[in-house]
């Protein structure tokens, strides 16, 4: 006989306690439950919202992501698919100010009865990115620590098909629920990778893109940080490579250790482990002392990869406490040997960034290894070729590379004329006064020392008399080449070291003009640059193009294009802006600017006004990053904003 009991009685099992808190509760569904499996059935909801109302942009905007993948494999491009329409319906606001969440939210929230799930509802605007680690864990809530923040709190898991560890790494999205969060829709563990290891990879990046908060960064980037973070940790492994002898992998180690304690990012050290390993193959040297090697290879290095802390070869033999000497034998028998693979990584890289048959980016060295030192290099090198008698074009070239790679001492002078060029050269790596009163001091030597004129102008009382110091520059180093000098270099001047400060002069001349409103005279000076020089390794055909948009001069404008097509931000959006003048928004222009998009997607961005130009122009910028969308904005925000509807255009597209 079944007997009802009320839930306030005391329990038939005779412990003494009310039905509802004994026997009772195995009858009971908790509130909670019923709010999480209704949590994950809106979370689904709003999936299937986005899929059906705004598939288009989702798809659009996952086809930009889609080159940051680092496999082409079906699976993980059907996860990230998934990961990125979350993303991308919670914190991407579309053209009318608001997210997909929010549109959501507004179309469904009156069709909720239960005044608490309508309540977590609107509170699913507050979402945020997290990585993170798990503290501890029971049953499907999670008790994790933000990495960034520090914070501590509980996070739900509502279909827990995952066994999570404790401390173990993970990143998500969280969608706040009462006092705690709900993950949408799981953390995704990388448990080859520690917390550390990942918030310095994001610190870093947050860093160098400029922004204020790393939580935003994660926010903004959350997909892109996705794909990356598998690799921060690194695939290279000491232990499983086949080292010729012991004392080889103990130079990798130690190279890896200090490397690593130096701040310099995982994939280049591993760069430099990978061709330590090649080097082992092909050279079995005696090794007494692993710190000299070390020493070496990390000299070696940063002779093809800017890093943060750089070192002339003293620098890094008193850095390791080795010998100069033995350092510079040892690097250039590694450059050497090396020299195949070390050219093989550079193509690859810029092969996996801009495609095979793309132009390569300029590589930007640091202040102590720029052009004006290269340059004071070969200027010596040019000198000391006068004394010299060579055989072959072979020995030639072999000299100058010795004097490129390993730079004798200075020495002093001989002259004048030749002293001021040397001042010059240290004023060009001074900062301050000292800047200025070297190339004063190179002017009372020399007063037709062109870059002299050029240091001064900078600072200059007004526009007017810097153009002025720049056009007296110019025309002094015209009259020192020679009218037949002009004649017969023309079209590989910058080749010949003698016309660089000419050439610098006019394009500094050229830019002033520019500034000043003359822009027919501008556009002179800039063609004339490209006559002598038409390799233009100074930029002047960037200048000239907008100059030429300024006249309204829209076919010379093509003709510039179609000479110097290149899959750079400067070349992609300007193929966009001229179509956009010539002929409208019209199919082509939409094709050209997605192309353009994929080559750098932050332009819009800053051409929409949606982020600032910062105050202070960055020093570098690298191809396809937010640097190279500022400095493209900069020069040419104004020519876009005189397309009448860009703003919108812009948006939709």
């Amino acid at each position: 006989m079944n007997v009802k009991v009320s839930r306030n009685e005391a329990c038939p099992c005779g412990s003494g306690k009310k039905y509802k808190k004994c026997c009772g509760v195995k009858d009971t569904v908790s509130i909670t439950q019923v709010l999480e499996n209704e949590i994950d059935d809106l979370q689904k909801r709003i999936l299937y919202y986005a899929c059906n109302y705004y598939e288009n942009e989702i798809e659009e905007a996952f086809e930009d992501f889609r080159q940051y993948l680092l496999s082409d494999g079906e699976e993980e491009e059907e996860f990230f698919h998934f990961i990125h329409s979350i993303w991308y319906s919670l914190f991407v606001t579309l053209d009318d100010g608001e997210t997909i969440l929010e549109k959501f939210i507004a179309a469904e929230a009156g069709k909720i009865k239960r005044p608490k799930l309508k309540e977590i509802l609107n509170s699913w605007v507050d979402a945020r990115t997290i990585v993170g680690k798990i503290t501890s864990l029971e049953n499907n809530t999670l008790t994790v620590e933000d990495g960034l923040s520090s914070e501590e709190f509980k996070a739900i898991v509502t279909n827990l098909n995952t066994n999570y560890n404790k401390g173990s790494f993970f990143i998500g999205i969280l969608l706040p629920f009462e006092q705690k969060y709900v993950f949408f829709p799981a953390p995704f563990d990388l448990p080859d990778l520690s917390l550390e290891q990942a918030i310095d990879f994001i610190r870093t990046k947050s860093k160098h893109a400029s922004y204020k908060s790393p939580e935003a960064f994660l926010t903004d980037f959350f997909m892109e940080i996705m794909s990356d973070l598998p690799t921060v940790g690194g695939i290279v492994d000491t232990e499983e490579m086949e080292w010729p002898a012991l004392v080889y992998k103990e130079v990798a180690d130690r190279f890896q250790q200090r490397l690593e304690s130096f701040g310099v990012p995982i994939p280049v050290v591993e760069i430099g482990v990978i061709l330590w390993y090649q080097f082992c193959q092909k050279k079995q040297k005696r090794i007494q002392n692993p710190e000299l090697y070390v020493a070496a290879l990390h000299y070696l290095i940063s002779t093809f990869v800017p890093l943060e802390s750089e070192y002339t070869q003293k620098g890094i033999a008193k850095l390791y406490g080795v010998s100069v000497g033995t350092v510079s034998a040892i690097y250039r028998e590694m450059d050497d040997v090396l020299e195949e693979e070390i050219t093989k990584i550079i193509e690859m890289s810029y092969e996996e960034h801009f495609g095979e048959h793309e132009q390569s980016p300029v590589v930007q060295f640091n202040p102590q290894k720029g052009q004006m030192a290269t340059e004071r290099v070969l200027h010596g090198a040019m000198a000391e070729l006068e004394g010299k008698n060579f055989d072959s074009i072979d020995e030639i070239n072999e000299f100058m590379n010795k004097k490129l790679n390993s730079p004798a001492p200075k020495k002093a002078a001989k002259g004048k004329k030749e002293q001021a060029k040397l001042l010059v050269y240290d004023a060009f790596e001074a900062e301050g006064l000292q800047r200025y009163k070297l190339a004063k001091e190179a002017m009372k030597l020399d007063p037709n020392c062109v870059d002299a004129y050029l240091i001064l102008a900078e600072g200059a009382a007004s526009l007017e008399e810097a153009a002025g110091m720049y056009e007296t520059g110019m025309n002094v180093g015209k009259k020192e080449l020679g009218k037949a000098f002009f004649k017969e270099n023309k079209g590989h001047f910058w080749g010949l070291i003698e016309t660089r400060p000419y050439m610098r002069a006019k394009f500094h001349y050229g830019e002033a003009l520019y500034q000043l409103g003359k822009n027919e005279e501008a556009i002179r000076q800039y063609e004339e640059l490209l006559e002598l020089n038409p390799n233009d390794n100074q930029g002047a055909r960037y200048s000239l193009f907008i100059s030429y948009m300024e006249k309204g001069d829209l076919q010379n404008a093509r003709h510039l294009l179609e000479k110097y097509e290149e899959g750079t931000a400067q070349g992609l959006y300007n193929q966009v802006l001229l179509e956009l003048y010539e002929k409208g928004f019209t199919t082509k222009a939409k094709k050209l600017l997605k192309e353009a998009k994929k080559q750098n997607k932050y332009v819009v961005a800053f051409l929409t006004e949606k982020k600032r130009l910062p105050k202070q122009m960055p020093d570098y910028y690298g191809w396809g990053d937010e640097n190279e969308a500022v400095i493209y904005t900069d020069s040419h925000l104004d020519l876009w904003k005189r397309v009448e509807g860009i703003q919108e255009w812009l948006k939709k597209n």
